[in-house]
């Protein structure tokens, strides 16, 4: 049987990439949610192109009422994958505090307006995953809001883990490292100016402190989403599971 999931943030990034893997692998029907129009249905081509099927949805995570009105209009589901979001510094001592609000919104009330808005799409057996990230498992200076909301998501997924498993429903969290992705390519811009190093110098500093001594390919974040989606997966419940090449070993 082919299996619905929806993907926020479907249109570019990890979004993107788990969208076409579970095309690819499974053909699966993708349900792509995102802002940008254009990129939607970009992705949606790509998703039919790998073998599944896809339809798109126009909101912003943000948006409570909006996201309530999407989720009537849809089928059943099998499967929610968290990944939209925003990243960028918020250093304590300037006038960060628009911004600050501003990722928080994104990027931990966000998935939990998601899994508000469409849990009642899940049944028993359905898979959420909530994309945080290495920020959420230590600190960086000037990151105070994507650190925050990133911690947050995994208390979240603890949290929803224990209160939804009693329904069959199975909640995860996935904490990638550094991904090739435009979100990337601005942190290593904002960080690099930051700190008095050309964007070369502070990514070769970057992939040294990786175990594996390289960034990763989103693709390789979506196969371990792909994992905590997968109806074979009975046993990690409400954990994160560390993407970032032995960066985090616990």
């Amino acid at each position: 049987m082919t299996r619905s999931i929806l993907i926020t943030g479907g249109s570019r990034g990890i979004g993107r990439a788990c969208a076409l893997h579970l095309a690819h692998v499974e053909a699966a029907h993708l349900v792509l949610l995102g802002r940008d129009i254009p990129a939607l249905t970009a992705t949606a081509a790509a998703v039919r192109e790998a073998g599944g099927t896809a339809e798109t949805l126009v909101a912003d995570v943000t948006e409570r009422t909006r996201l309530g009105e999407l989720a009537k209009g849809l089928g059943p589901l099998d499967g929610l994958v968290a990944a939209a979001g925003i990243s960028g510094m918020t250093p304590v001592d300037q006038d960060s505090d628009a911004f600050f609000d501003q990722i928080l919104a994104a990027d931990l009330t966000g998935p939990w307006n998601t899994v508000r808005a469409f849990l009642p799409r899940l049944g028993s057996g359905g898979r959420i995953v909530l994309v945080s990230s290495v920020l959420g498992r230590f600190g960086v200076p000037g990151y105070g809001a994507y650190c925050a909301a990133k911690h947050g998501l995994v208390g979240l997924a603890k949290a929803l883990a224990l209160e939804l498993i009693d329904r069959g429903i199975v909640v995860n969290a996935v904490a990638p490292g550094w991904v090739d992705t435009a979100m990337a390519q601005t942190g290593i811009r904002q960080i690099a100016a930051a700190t008095g190093q050309t964007e070369a110098q502070f990514r070769a500093r970057a992939e040294a402190a990786v175990p594996v001594k390289r960034f990763f390919q989103p693709e390789e974040i979506a196969q371990g989403i792909a994992w905590l989606l997968n109806p074979a997966n009975t046993m990690q419940v409400g954990q994160c599971l560390n993407l970032d090449g032995g960066v985090i070993q616990s």
